[in-house]
């Protein structure tokens, strides 16, 4: 009786948490993009595009093109998840003229290694947007692998987010009683944001050089080639970056030579590189050392329409690339 008490109990609350999960971030951007038509350039990335990117100023700036643009950003993703919702967005869609993938530091070629706890939140999508494709693509240990593929038919540890959240939420609003109000935006404490930077810029000239020694991502590689498939031409964006990210980081000669190094990686995947980090000089125009506000996003989107009419983009001469498999798309999903 013990025992069959607690399997209904454990039926019941995993029952609960597939239905508070059902509009997860993730899974709304998954109906938007099987819903969209006609999209003709498609941004994909982390948070970085999902806040920098906005397709209405994109389309109103390409006039009197007509363009369908699509923000398919997913904050916290990693390349993985990037590449499996390019994959969604491409299925049967004949229309996508430009990929365009936004990244910062060393997102490029970080290799794609992952365990089972890393799988939280928006990164969650691997359990049930392609599962077979996150096996192949993760660097995972055995362990871990069998876990995934036992455990993404678990509601309780697929959303496990989505309750944790709450609780967390409930924690931070307990401590921050009688204390100074802590600054906020749209994804969260600004400062948290601090803690994605490196410690010191020598920490991050030492990513550069060990950076300089590693060829792309191969998600990164199969999001080109399979954007190129479907007919697409591909720009890589160097995402704008707060002044002292520009100033404490990017103004380093190591990150000179790291950006050299990509440059000619994109350009043996007949993909375009555009350094956009400086576009943004104004410190008001971030929400925090990242991520712009909606002014400053319309004035990236703006600036980055103007260019890509101007851009002599890299057409596909590798020969055969390998077909994916993916479907159309929509305008955006709030985050």
């Amino acid at each position: 009786m013990s025992l069959g008490l607690a399997a209904g109990i454990l039926v019941a609350f995993n029952l609960i948490v597939r239905h508070v999960a059902r509009n997860s971030v993730p899974r709304q951007l998954l109906r938007q993009i099987d819903a969209a038509r006609g999209v003709t350039h498609l941004a994909v990335g982390n948070s970085l595009i999902f806040s920098d990117f906005d397709p209405s100023v994109f389309d109103a700036s390409m006039a009197p093109q007509p363009v369908v643009a699509f923000n398919a950003g997913l904050g916290a993703s990693g390349t993985v998840e990037q590449l499996m919702i390019l994959q969604r967005a491409l299925r049967g869609a004949s229309t996508v003229k430009l990929v365009i993938y936004g990244f910062f530091d060393f997102q490029l070629t970080d290799p794609p290694s992952a365990t089972l706890s890393d799988l939280i939140g928006n990164r969650a999508v691997a359990f049930y947007l392609d599962p077979g494709q996150a096996l192949r693509s993760y660097q995972m240990n055995p362990s871990d692998r069998l876990e995934f593929e036992i455990l993404r038919h678990v509601p309780m540890v697929v959303d496990r987010a989505g309750i944790w959240a709450k609780v967390e939420r409930i924690r931070r609003e307990m401590g921050e009683v009688g204390m100074p109000p802590v600054e906020t935006n749209r994804f969260g404490r600004v400062a948290d944001f601090a803690l994605l930077e490196a410690r010191s810029p020598a920490e991050f000239a030492s990513q550069c050089e060990l950076g300089q020694r590693a060829g792309l991502s191969q998600p990164v590689v199969e999001m080109i080639a399979d954007a190129h498939a479907r007919g697409a031409q591909v720009v890589i964006v160097e995402m704008p970056m707060h002044p002292y990210h520009q100033s404490h980081f990017y103004a380093l000669g190591a990150w000179d030579k790291y950006r050299e190094h990509l440059r000619k990686l994109v350009d043996a995947q007949h993909a375009t590189y555009l350094n956009a980090d400086d576009w943004i000089e104004d410190p008001n125009e971030f929400a925090d050392h990242l991520h712009l506000t909606p002014s400053g996003a319309q004035d990236f989107s703006r600036r980055l329409a103007v260019k890509s009419r101007e851009m002599d983009f890299k057409s596909d001469t590798a020969g055969d690339r390998p077909k994916s498999s993916s479907s159309p798309i929509a305008k955006s999903v709030s985050q």
